[in-house]
């Protein structure tokens, strides 16, 4: 029994995440159903989060588009790409391609692929809607993760940058800071139901974009008896 509530628990929590990653989205892009069923699955969610998304939705700003612009956008004071928090903006279109960010970006879409999620639309792997959703995605594949991949993902790549979000959200006041601390909750949730497992490192030595590299080698060509993750070339 105690199996099936480790399990319904696991559910909710992707629904939670998967709930956060569609209001993050540009308001008139958001899946309004999407929505109402990720509330429903609210219901038995602890009480702090509950509290946090419900006043998100209240506050008319969370459904303006004018303040999502002008926040998170075009030139925007906090944007929702995890990576302009952990390095600086390149100065030239040379720089951009040996950049740290378009390193740490290319683990990220190798972390992605791992787990078979592939981005749709042309949008970044360091988008903060599109990370949240990988959580829900490969909370439910946790048969493809033997490492400790995904708790690298959160602790080396997500976390570091969801601290410097929020307070650039809270200095402009703006409702989505509600949604970034909605998920510092489930993120602590996640780790007391992963317990003591321990994170994956890159081996000493090796460069973290080929040690990334190779783990999606090692999702293509897996160990006999495991299934294989289909990779695009």
């Amino acid at each position: 029994m105690a199996f099936d509530n480790k399990n319904v628990s696991l559910a909710r929590l992707s629904a939670n995440y998967r709930l956060i990653a569609e209001l993050l989205l540009y308001p008139e892009e958001r899946d309004e159903h999407l929505i109402a069923e990720g509330l429903k699955g609210l219901k038995t969610a602890p009480k702090p989060l509950r509290k946090l998304i419900k006043s998100f939705i209240r506050q008319p700003a969370s459904h303006s588009a004018e303040e999502y612009v002008a926040t998170l956008e075009l030139s925007p004071p906090c944007p929702l790409y995890m990576g302009s928090y952990l390095f600086d903006e390149p100065k030239s279109c040379r720089g951009a391609g040996m950049s740290g960010r378009n390193s740490y970006m290319m683990e990220l879409a190798n972390i992605y692929r791992h787990f078979g999620f592939e981005l749709n639309g042309g949008e970044l792997s360091d988008f903060l809607p599109v990370m949240v959703e990988f959580l829900a995605i490969s909370l439910e594949r946790q048969d493809m993760d033997q490492i400790g991949l995904r708790r690298s993902f959160i602790e080396r790549y997500l976390l570091v940058g969801l601290d410097p979000l929020g307070e650039a959200l809270s200095k402009y006041e703006s409702p989505y800071g509600l949604l970034v601390e909605a998920l510092g909750e489930l993120l602590a949730e996640d780790a007391a139901q992963a317990g003591d497992a321990p994170a994956w490192t890159p081996p000493v030595g090796e460069p973290e974009c080929a040690a990334t590299c190779r783990i999606r080698l090692e999702a293509a060509f897996p160990a006999a008896g495991e299934p294989a993750v289909e990779v695009e070339p």
